[in-house]
């Protein structure tokens, strides 16, 4: 509670420095702020569909950890200095190509575009196609060079409030709505054709880079891929083609197959084989029995040429059956009919050599009981029989060497075929692995085109008719409470740091000992009537302060103290002497170069007061003032005698470490009993200490009595009017 009374008192004593310092910073920054800039703001709202969008390669839901880190590449997209390049030279193009000095636009402001052109030099304005935006960035970008003395890299990278890259940056705010799929974008200028276009190009530029930052990369690899399935399907074609080629060369339809029925053939051609030289064999050694058997007549027979004619015929006969029946294996109508011809002629041949055979037997005996045509029959069919196996044995023959051709002609063939096969197979199984790869990248653009697709502009930029509500009331209160805080702060400071006595809380914590009471300082102006007034209660506040310490019946001494000079013992003394008087107390003041003298070895080895004066009544009260401790001692024996000793301070003085050295050899001159009878008095002190004591000092207004009310803690108190 002390605290909060010492903060009132505080605020109170320095309150026209809180009043009038603060309105003085507060009517400045009112004058400097009489012509600030009014800003224009324009906001967009783009939705972007990362948090909630499919992806089509996983079949489900981005996930969320991809959707964070897709979010923050496109803030930063939206923020980088690759777009927000883009944007300042699209923006002074823009500017420059619709901006006009007489009337204000949509672009921009006719005194700010009379600004830009006047600072444009000639070299740059014949840039300006005021017929084509687009054909005056291109030549803006051709003009660009990383120099110093480059008026567009300059426009960019230095400080213009406009087009430059860091003014941009820092005023662009780029902010996702909670954690939703939209973004929004804000950005103020004192221009609203500025504020409006720069966002406007923001929104078209900042997509563009998207697009080509995320299908860039999947581009080349499409590209790639692409390549590379065209080099292999290219290689696969020739491949394809060369077995096509080499198939047709070597008449191969269907080499499994074709080997297959040489396979069968060659079988078939064996067991053939081995039949006709078992029949060949059986009919040799039956035609050698029946020809043992006829004898002579075997002989006749043989030795006819018209049977060994027609015999021969038979042979030829068979060996061109045989092989027009390998040939007919294809069912061919012209080797069927030369077939069916060959087999008539065989049969006449045969028909004709028995009826040779028989003519030439004349005889129809017997041999062994046997009749001699039936053993001419039998014979002469197993003759017959053994020409045609050993024709169809010709036959075979040529047909063995011909399915050794084959197998000759397709042993090699297959291990190409195979090779080229293997060979298709591989190109094949690269191609189908990069078509799958291609597919895959194709999938992932599709995939991108998707998300991009919905990266759409929800709410455009509006063009904005009425400028943002200025901040100027803010720096008002800001600059009186600053300086209100500051003044504040600075008394406070010094309250802490201040070894001025100033008041009773202030002293007794300097010096140690308590204050006892204080006496104004005179009012020059205002209190200038209450002096006297003031002065009365003050004075009779300390009389009342030391009268319970006086005792009747013996010498009171009352010793006026200070530590230097002129620090109001004299003035004390002689309000004390008048009041005492005044209501009947015996008083008498004695001071030193009037009563006595400082440096006279009489007041240095004084006992008693009466060795200073010597006509000293026993019941006077005596106030004995002494020149300054701080040049003259004074003796224990006259300290010690002091009923009440008051050691006088000025109030508005630094108490030194020169008064404290004094103050404590003044103590520790008194004996333990005066000790406590030591006091301090604060002289020239102001209307707020000397209330701490006298209580409300005049003049009694309404607003003197609240505020010390108020300094009382006095919240709820009611003044009584009717008490006397």
């Amino acid at each position: 509670m002390e605290y909060f009374r010492f903060i009132v008192r505080f605020l109170y004593r320095i309150r026209w420095y809180l009043a009038i310092i603060p309105m003085i910073a507060l009517i400045i920054a009112w004058l400097m702020t009489g012509n600030l800039s009014k800003d224009y703001t324009v906001k967009t709202t783009i939705y972007t569909g990362i948090i909630s969008g499919y992806n089509i390669e996983t079949g489900t839901s981005v996930s969320a950890a991809n959707s964070t880190v897709n979010m923050a590449n496109l803030i930063h997209i939206i923020s980088t200095e690759r777009t927000l390049k883009e944007v300042s030279l699209r923006l002074f193009a823009r500017v420059m190509t619709y901006g006009d000095e007489n009337q204000n636009n949509n672009y921009i402001l006719a005194e700010h575009f009379k600004e830009l052109n006047a600072s444009v030099p000639q070299e740059v304005k014949a840039l300006i196609d005021k017929r084509s935006e687009e054909k005056t960035v291109k030549n803006l970008l051709a003009y660009e060079r990383p120099s110093a003395g480059n008026f567009v890299y300059g426009l960019l990278n230095y400080g213009h409030p406009y087009f430059s890259i860091r003014a941009l940056s820092e005023k662009i705010k780029v902010a996702r709505m909670e954690n939703s799929d939209l973004i929004e974008i804000g950005y103020s200028a004192n221009d609203p054709g500025i504020a409006y276009n720069t966002l406007e190009i923001l929104n078209e530029e900042f997509i563009d880079q998207y697009q080509k930052i995320r299908f860039g990369e999947t581009d080349n690899v499409i590209k790639f891929f692409e390549g590379e399935v065209a080099r292999l399907y290219k290689l696969l074609t020739n491949a394809e083609d060369s077995l096509i080629s080499y198939n047709v060369t070597k008449r191969i339809i269907n080499y499994g197959e074709q080997t297959k029925v040489v396979a069968v053939m060659d079988a078939t051609h064996k067991e053939k084989q081995q039949e006709i030289l078992m029949n060949s064999m059986t009919s040799k050694a039956l035609a050698d029995f029946y020809e043992n058997k006829l004898g002579s007549q075997a002989n006749i027979i043989r030795g006819n040429n018209e049977f060994i004619t027609e015999l021969n015929k038979i042979s030829r006969l068979k060996s061109r059956i045989s092989n027009l029946e390998l040939m007919n294996e294809g069912g061919d109508s012209e080797v069927n009919e030369a077939l069916n011809a060959a087999r008539q002629d065989l049969a006449e041949t045969e028909n004709n050599i028995s009826k040779i055979a028989t003519d030439l037997v004349a005889e129809t005996n017997s041999v062994h009981n046997v009749d001699v045509n039936e053993l001419v029959s039998q014979w002469l069919e197993q003759v017959v029989l053994y020409e045609k196996t050993q024709a169809e044995m010709e036959a075979m023959s040529v047909q063995r060497e011909n399915l050794d051709k084959d197998f000759l002609y397709f042993s090699p063939i297959g291990a190409t075929i195979n090779r080229k096969e293997r060979h298709i197979g591989f190109i094949e199984g690269n191609y189908m692995e990069m078509l799958k790869a291609l597919n895959s990248a194709r999938l992932r653009r599709r995939n991108l085109q998707m998300t991009t697709a919905t990266l759409q502009v929800l709410n455009p930029p509006l063009f904005p008719l009425s400028a943002m509500p200025t901040n100027r009331l803010m720096i008002l209160l800001a600059a009186y409470v600053l300086t209100f805080f500051f003044i504040a702060g600075y008394f406070f400071l010094i309250e802490l740091l201040d070894h001025t006595l100033r008041d009773r809380r202030r002293a007794e914590s300097i010096t140690g000992n308590r204050v006892l009471g204080a006496f104004p300082k005179e009012s020059t102006l205002r209190y200038r009537r209450f002096n006297k007034i003031i002065n009365d209660m003050a004075v009779r506040h300390l009389s009342k302060s030391i009268l319970p310490y006086l005792k009747p019946g013996q010498q009171n001494v009352v010793n006026l103290l200070s530590t230097e000079e002129r620090d109001g013992k004299s003035l004390l003394a002689n309000e004390l002497e008048e009041y005492w008087n005044s209501i009947g107390l015996a008083v008498r003041r004695i001071t030193y170069d009037e009563d006595f003298l400082s440096e006279d070895s009489k007041y240095v080895l004084a006992e008693n007061v009466s060795d200073l004066c010597a006509d000293v009544a026993p019941d006077e009260i005596l106030l004995v003032e002494y020149p300054c401790l701080k040049d003259f001692s004074v003796s224990p024996a006259l300290l010690n005698m002091g009923t009440v000793n008051l050691l006088v301070a000025r109030a508005n003085r630094t108490w030194k470490d020169t008064d404290q050295k004094a103050y404590i050899e003044l103590k520790e001159s008194l004996s333990a009993e005066k000790r406590r009878n030591l006091f301090f008095y604060l002289t020239q002190a102001d209307r707020n200490a000397v209330e701490e004591f006298t209580g409300q000092l005049p003049p009694y207004t309404v607003f003197k009595n609240f505020i010390y009310r108020i300094s009382q803690l006095g919240l709820t108190a009611v003044e009584n009017k009717h008490a006397k």
